[in-house]
């Protein structure tokens, strides 16, 4: 008689517990960034313009920034940014600052321009116009909770602010936990949880390069990838490569990335 598998706490497979918020930062990065996830950076696969160097670069800054003490959380987001953007020379982590940020600090929505500015530092193509604002002409004048509750049907982090972050709770951080526990070792669990949320919604990313269409073909296509065996996912994989990495779900990577920060976090520094 076959017995069910008995699931390891993802958490005992961690040789080392993050025990302070820089470092629980620190190693969601790093984690969400080795695993194998499909259509992504990891330290076996690379974009033209990015690497595995780069994003394990830019968590330690973003750990350094996120928890310095005399500025601002908005401001600590913003240096993020402009360090990480000039230590790689690209957009590297926007969607990892603008959701791990307020779970650091929730003191954000009186700085809605130093956020808005966050976004057009990092020149992030469709996030630079949120709906009908423009930020580019209009930073000090931004509401941000209006803001981002007018994008939030269409971008996943704007959703996560007007939300207040229950969405992520409540849908990506269970997905993610059960992936972990459930698998062998916990990168192989992110990549398979990654593969799990992106086969139940439209990656905002693709979504804003190449529309909407196009996220619910891959969201499609990951549902069979993910029905499917080993071929079947390493072609998905395939599919999601190409030299404009136009088809990189990275709203979904930096999904995970919270999550990470969410289940690893001390409950005291």
């Amino acid at each position: 008689m076959n017995r069910p598998r008995q699931a390891v706490p993802w958490q005992a497979l961690l040789s080392d517990r993050p025990q302070t918020t820089r470092d629980a930062i620190r190693m969601a990065c790093v984690l969400e960034a080795s695993a194998p996830k499909a259509g992504n950076v990891h330290p076996q696969a690379s974009f033209g313009d990015l690497n595995y160097q780069h994003f394990v670069d830019a968590a330690e800054i973003l750990a350094e920034e996120l928890t310095r003490t005399d500025i601002t959380i908005a401001k600590r987001m913003r240096s993020a940014v402009i360090r990480s953007r000039e230590s790689s020379g690209t957009n590297v982590n926007l969607g990892i600052v603008l959701l791990i940020g307020p779970l650091v600090d929730a003191n954000v929505w009186d700085e809605g321009n130093v956020i808005f500015d966050c976004i057009r530092i990092a020149g992030a193509g469709g996030l630079s116009k949120v709906d009908e604002m423009d930020i580019n002409d209009t930073v000090d004048q931004v509401d941000l909770r209006a803001a981002m509750e007018s994008a939030a049907h269409r971008d996943d982090i704007a959703l996560q602010y007007a939300t207040n972050f229950r969405d992520l709770r409540d849908n990506i951080v269970p997905i993610v936990d059960d992936a972990i526990n459930n698998a062998s070792d916990p990168l192989s669990g992110i990549a398979e949880a990654h593969l799990r949320i992106l086969s139940t919604r439209p990656d905002s990313l693709i979504a804003r390069k190449n529309g909407i269409d196009v996220a619910r073909d891959v969201m499609r296509r990951a549902q069979v990838a993910l029905a499917g065996d080993i071929d079947t996912r390493q072609q998905f994989d395939a599919f999601l490569r190409d030299a404009t990495h136009r088809l990189n779900p990275g709203t979904t990577a930096d999904l995970i990335a919270a999550s990470l920060f969410i289940l690893l976090r001390p409950t005291t520094n």
